[in-house]
C-alpha cells in the first residue's frame, strides 16, 4: 500500500515543517518514507509544495500521483486539485470547494486551536489519523519540535488534538488505513545534505571551507552544528576562490579537508581544482548541482555539472568523479572519497543535486565498519627513517610518498609553478617532462584501482540496455518496472571518472539498443558515452525545465521513444 501526500502553498507558511512532522511520525509508526520537496526561490509567497510518498515498502522515486491534497494556499489548489484521484482526499480552507474536500476545514480548526499558524498542523493531525498513525505520536514531536516556543507548542499541540477529533467525528472510510508493523525506533530521518556531512565526519574529515550555495549549503551548516562533537573545522569563506584555497592549504597541512558548492560557485573554484592538481594535494568537492546558466533556477534540480566537473581546470589533473545514487549512498561515497584523494593525493568530486541533498527519508543506522579510516600520510618514525624526502618523488604508479609539514626534520616544500621532485620551482624540458609524465602515471593507476561495481538490473543481452546516473536511480528503476516485460536491463552510474569505458562496452555490444535517461538539456552522459566507447545512444531521453524526472513522465516517454 502507498499514498500520495502533497503540502501545496506559498513560502513561510510551514509547509516544510509540516512535511517533517509527518513524515517522522509516519517514520515512528514503522511505515516508510520518502520526502522531495518543489520550492521557488523566495522567502514569502509563490507555489511551493512538499511530496511525501509513504508505504510499508521502501521507495525512493519521484511521482506525480496525489491521493492527498493540503491546500494551504489558493494556488495550491487550483495547481493540483485536478492531479487529485477521484477516490483522493482534498485539506482546504473553508472558502475553497472542491469534490474530494472533507467536511472540516484548516482554518476553522487553526482558529479553534488559537493560530492561524497551526494550520500546517491541524493536516499533519488529520493525515495521520487518517492512516492509522497514533496521535499520542504526532504530540510528542510537536513538542519537539516547538519546545523552546511554549505558546506556539500549546496551540499546535490542541491542533493535533482537534484534527484527530475532527477525523473520528467525520468517521471516513479507511482506504488511506495502514496495518502498521512494529516501530523501528532507531531509524533515522536523514536528508542527502545531512548523509553527506555525516559520511565526511565517517571519513575522518577535518577541516570544511565553504561560501554558502544551495543546495551545497546544508553540508557546511550540518558540519558547523556538530563542530563542537566532532572536532571538524568549518570556516565560511569570504568566496569560492577563497574556499578552494583554504582547502588546499589545510590540506598541505595535513587535515582532511573538503568544500561544497553548487555550479557557480564551482566555476570559481576551477583555477584551484588547477593548483590542487600541481600541488598533488587530497581534497573532496562536494558540487550539489542545479540548472544554469548562470544563477539558472537556484532552487531547482538538474544534472548538468557532468563535463564542467570533467574539465574543470586548465592543464592536465588527475581526478575522481562519483555521482552517489541515495541518500544512503552520499554518505557511503563521500567517506569513501576522502580516503580516495588522500590515497592518490588528487580531488575527489561528488556530483549530487537539489533532488539528493534536501529530499529525505527514513533509513535503519549506517554500518560505517567497512568504511576506510586510514590514513596515507608517512609517520614521524618513517620520515626519520629517510635520508632524504623529496614530496614529488618519482614512482611507479605516479603516487608519492605523502608527508606533512612539521612532522619531523624534513622540509615539505609545494609550488604552484611546476617544480622538480622536492618541490622547488623548475622548468627545464627533462623536468617538465618526467612531471607530466608522474601525473599521466598516477592517472593510469586511479583508472586501475578505482573501480565502483557496475550493478545491473538483468543480463543485457536481448534487451534495451538503459543508462541513468546518481540521483535518476530510483525514478527510472521504478518507470522500468512498471513497462518492463522483459525488454529492459538498467545500469546506474556511481563512477563517473575513471569511466567504465570496456565494462560499458561490452555491456552495450549485447544489448538491442541503448536509451540513457539524465535530467539536463544535452545529454551529458550520452556525450560521455559516446566519447570513451564510440558508442552513441539510440535515445537520450533528458529534461529541460530544472524539475526532476517523475515516474509517470518515464513510463509515457518511454512507452513512446522505445
Amino acid at each position: 500500500m502507498e499514498v500520495n501526500i502533497r503540502i501545496a502553498g506559498a513560502a513561510g507558511q510551514g509547509i516544510q515543517t509540516a512535511a517533517d512532522l509527518l513524515g517522522r511520525a509516519a517514520m515512528r509508526g514503522g511505515l516508510h518514507v520518502y520526502h522531495y520537496s518543489d520550492a521557488e526561490s523566495r522567502i514569502r509567497g509563490g507555489l511551493n509544495f512538499s511530496h511525501l510518498r509513504i508505504a510499508n515498502r521502501p521507495l525512493a522515486g519521484v511521482s506525480e500521483t496525489v491521493d492527498v491534497l493540503v491546500a494551504l494556499s489558493e494556488d495550491g489548489l487550483r495547481a493540483f486539485g485536478d492531479a487529485v484521484d477521484a477516490a483522493g482526499m482534498v485539506l482546504c480552507k473553508g472558502q475553497w470547494s472542491h469534490p474530494c474536500a472533507l467536511p472540516f476545514h484548516l482554518d476553522e480548526l487553526a482558529r479553534q486551536a488559537g493560530s492561524s499558524r497551526a494550520e500546517g498542523v491541524v493536516a499533519v493531525a488529520v493525515v495521520a489519523a487518517m492512516m492509522g498513525l497514533a496521535q499520542r505520536t504526532v504530540s510528542e514531536l510537536v513538542e519537539e519540535r516547538f519546545v523552546k516556543q511554549t505558546q506556539l507548542m500549546a496551540a499546535n499541540k490542541q491542533a493535533v488534538e482537534l484534527g484527530f477529533a475532527a477525523v473520528r467525528a467525520a468517521n471516513p472510510d479507511e482506504r488511506f488505513r495502514f496495518t502498521l508493523a512494529s516501530a523501528e525506533d532507531n531509524r533515522l530521518w536523514i536528508s542527502g545534505g545531512q548523509a553527506t556531512a555525516l559520511g565526511a565526519v565517517a571519513g575522518g574529515v577535518s577541516f570544511l571551507a565553504a561560501y554558502p550555495m544551495s543546495p551545497a549549503t546544508s553540508v557546511m551548516t550540518n558540519l558547523a552544528q556538530w563542530a563542537a562533537q566532532t572536532g571538524v573545522i568549518v570556516e565560511q569563506a569570504e568566496d569560492e576562490i577563497a574556499a578552494i584555497n583554504m582547502v588546499a592549504g589545510a590540506s598541505y597541512a595535513g587535515a582532511r579537508a573538503m568544500t561544497a558548492t553548487s555550479g557557480g560557485g564551482f566555476a570559481l573554484m576551477t583555477e584551484g581544482i588547477s593548483l590542487l592538481g600541481m600541488i598533488e594535494a587530497p581534497a573532496v568537492i562536494v558540487l550539489a548541482q542545479r540548472p544554469g546558466p548562470a544563477t539558472g533556477l537556484p532552487t531547482r534540480s538538474a544534472q548538468g555539472d557532468l563535463h564542467l566537473a570533467l574539465h574543470a581546470g586548465h592543464g592536465h589533473v588527475p581526478r575522481v568523479i562519483f555521482a552517489p545514487e541515495d541518500i544512503a549512498d552520499c554518505l557511503h561515497l563521500t567517506a569513501i572519497a576522502l580516503d580516495i584523494a588522500e590515497r592518490f593525493q588528487t580531488p575527489v568530486l561528488i556530483l549530487t543535486d537539489q533532488l539528493l541533498m534536501d529530499s529525505q527519508t527514513a533509513l535503519p543506522p549506517f554500518d560505517v565498519d567497512d568504511l576506510p579510516t586510514e590514513r596515507h600520510f608517512l609517520s614521524a618514525t618513517q620520515l626519520d627513517e629517510l635520508a632524504d624526502y623529496h614530496r614529488f618523488a618519482v614512482t611507479a604508479d605516479g603516487v608519492s610518498p605523502l608527508a606533512a609539514p612539521g612532522a619531523s626534520r624534513h622540509v615539505v616544500v609545494a609550488s604552484s609553478d611546476e617544480h622538480d621532485e622536492a618541490g622547488h620551482i623548475a622548468d627545464s624540458v627533462e623536468i617538465a617532462t618526467r612531471m607530466a609524465q608522474k601525473r599521466l602515471d598516477k592517472e593510469r593507476t586511479i583508472a586501475t584501482q578505482v573501480q565502483l561495481p557496475l550493478t545491473l538490473s538483468a543480463d543485457p543481452a536481448g534487451r534495451q540496455l538503459v543508462l541513468s546516473w546518481g540521483s535518476a536511480k530510483h525514478t527510472v528503476a521504478e518507470a522500468l518496472s512498471l513497462i518492463d516485460n522483459g525488454r529492459f536491463a538498467h545500469l546506474n552510474l556511481r563512477q563517473l571518472w575513471p569511466f567504465p569505458a570496456a565494462e560499458l562496452t561490452a555491456l552495450m555490444e549485447r544489448a538491442t539498443g541503448v536509451i540513457v535517461v539524465e535530467n539536463n538539456v544535452t545529454g551529458e552522459l550520452a556525450r560521455l558515452v559516446r566519447a570513451e566507447t564510440l558508442r552513441a545512444a539510440d535515445t537520450v531521453v533528458t529534461k529541460l525545465n530544472g524539475r526532476p524526472l517523475t515516474v509517470q513522465e518515464l513510463v509515457r516517454r518511454l512507452r513512446g521513444e522505445v
